[in-house]
């Protein structure tokens, strides 16, 4: 979940949004489309969260920022059939998207429209709270982890993922230009540095025993570099918008398809998920 630029600390605005659910598109596409695009790229990724929540029979399970609903229905099938795995996205063509996908299936799965801030449930309704590449885009991560840890029981555990856009290595020889367009692009983001954040932002929210795991990310070619930060498209805009001069961004262009014919452009980054448990 993503969206509009703020334009803070850059002659222009990237085309991303401030807060999830202001557009629904992304990077020049549907949101729903980025979003399914996103997942299969960071699927070893979603496989660790899933293993560190270890939902079992009866659990009862929350994603917040549940996008298109594809996390809750794999934590619904694995809760089934006592449990309940619940989705809250603030974009409710979203929710529409995951109540669509969700009928039929027959798992015990729920969605609802909510505000990371308030969320619609009692205290301690939950068995573990999961929240996937949102907190970068909020204004208050303390109190979007806070509103996570009310609804969590007492043992519970509560689990945020960002990516840390500082991290972001492609494989291009200008590195002064590189830096430019990476800096422009992602300083849009309100949290762009959030992801080394996090233990810290979740021991602040009064979680105890935060453990962090770093999980590399390998983007294979310019198709997968887009589909997950839309690298190629920054090149060519900060080009036609004087971020960078034309003909430098115009080499960069080219040198990552002379890349690809060789064989493959290359992007490393960096997915962080911290966990903690609630205490009493």
């Amino acid at each position: 979940m993503t969206g509009t630029a703020n334009g803070r600390g850059g002659t222009a605005a990237a085309p991303w949004r401030g807060e999830p659910g202001d557009t629904d598109t992304l990077l020049g596409r549907p949101a729903v489309g980025y979003l399914d695009e996103a997942a299969e790229t960071l699927a070893a990724v979603k496989r660790e969260i899933l293993r560190k929540l270890a939902p079992e029979p009866g659990h009862r399970m929350l994603d917040v920022g549940c996008g298109n609903g594809t996390d809750v229905l794999e934590l619904a099938g694995r809760v089934a059939p006592s449990g309940e795995a619940v989705g809250v996205d603030v974009n409710e063509r979203a929710i529409e998207e995951a109540l669509a996908r969700s009928a039929g299936t027959g798992v015990p799965a729920a969605f609802a429209t909510a505000n990371a801030y308030a969320l619609p449930f009692p205290d301690g309704r939950f068995d573990a709270c999961r929240a996937e590449r949102i907190v970068q885009h909020l204004a208050d991560p303390v109190g979007a982890i806070s509103e996570m840890v009310r609804v969590t029981r007492p043992g519970g555990r509560v689990l945020v993922a960002d990516p840390d856009h500082g991290m972001w290595a492609p494989d291009l020889d200008d590195r002064e230009a590189v830096r430019t367009v990476l800096t422009w692009w992602f300083d849009n983001i309100r949290n762009p540095w959030i992801g080394r954040r996090l233990p810290g932002l979740l021991r602040a929210a009064g979680l105890a025993e935060v453990q962090v795991t770093m999980m590399p990310v390998v983007l294979d070619g310019i198709a997968a570099a887009d589909s997950l930060t839309g690298f190629g498209d920054a090149v060519r805009r900060a080009g036609e918008l004087g971020v960078l001069p034309g003909a430098r961004a115009r080499a960069l262009t080219r040198q990552i398809a002379a890349r690809e014919a060789d064989g493959g452009f290359l992007m490393f980054g960096a997915m962080i998920i911290a966990e903690g448990r609630k205490e009493g």
